[in-house]
């Protein structure tokens, strides 16, 4: 069962939470600006700036979550979706980063940070680079991220951080039934009360339509 978040409740959550998001994430591009990437395309490969932005990004991340019983509202959604198809095809297609561009509504590129092995998982960090709708008008955005594939369990794990103070939490789990395969997306936001449901609405809504086209693009043969 899919557990809908609320609407943003009043006309204060409506108006004031895109301007504050604006505010933020240009505030956060101007101070980057100095590291020379702000404006970067997406690249692999690490840099020494982009090392420092990923860094301090994450060590912002893991002091926010572990304030967030006090300082940080949490709502958890559960997405399912059936997949026609076997988990030895969906699995490596859905996982796969790079095959959101152009079916995430955000998604604009992303910049490669590293990728290794620990714990029995494929780690890769990744800054991703976005279009975040603040009102009438889309702002560049930075989400930093890591992602953990346990490929021999059928399971895959995410980690995100945004400015300011948005926390995403995102394990997806995989589960083959005859031809068909149901990934189950289990994502928790963590964000100030103010950003809270314009988090969570935005977050649901582009999860959602990322989740259709990948169903889609791997039933028909795309992927």
């Amino acid at each position: 069962m899919v557990e809908r978040p609320e609407q943003p409740c009043g006309r204060r959550a409506e108006t004031s939470a895109p301007k504050l998001l604006a505010a933020c994430v240009l505030t956060t591009g101007i101070a980057l600006s100095g590291t020379g990437i702000a404006g970067a395309e997406p690249v692999s490969g690490s840099s020494s700036g982009l090392d420092a932005e990923w860094d301090a990004s994450w060590a912002a991340y893991q002091f926010e979550e572990s304030q967030a019983g006090s300082a940080l509202a949490t709502v958890n959604v559960v997405l399912p979706v059936t997949i026609d198809a076997p988990i030895d095809r969906v699995f490596p297609a859905y996982s796969n980063f790079s095959n959101s561009f152009g079916r995430h509504p955000f998604l604009r590129g992303v910049l490669d940070r590293r990728s290794y092995t620990e714990g029995g998982a494929d780690v890769w960090e990744f800054i991703a680079l976005e279009d975040i709708p603040a009102g009438p008008v889309s702002i560049p955005g930075r989400t930093v991220g890591q992602q953990r594939v346990y490929a021999a369990d059928h399971w895959y794990s995410t980690d995100t951080w945004d400015m300011p103070g948005v926390i995403t939490h995102q394990k997806v789990t995989f589960a083959e039934a005859g031809d068909a395969t149901t990934v189950t997306e289990h994502l928790t936001f963590s964000a100030p009360a103010a950003l809270i449901d314009y988090t969570v609405q935005n977050g649901v809504s582009s999860h959602i339509a990322n989740q259709q086209a990948l169903q889609h693009d791997i039933e028909n043969g795309t992927l």
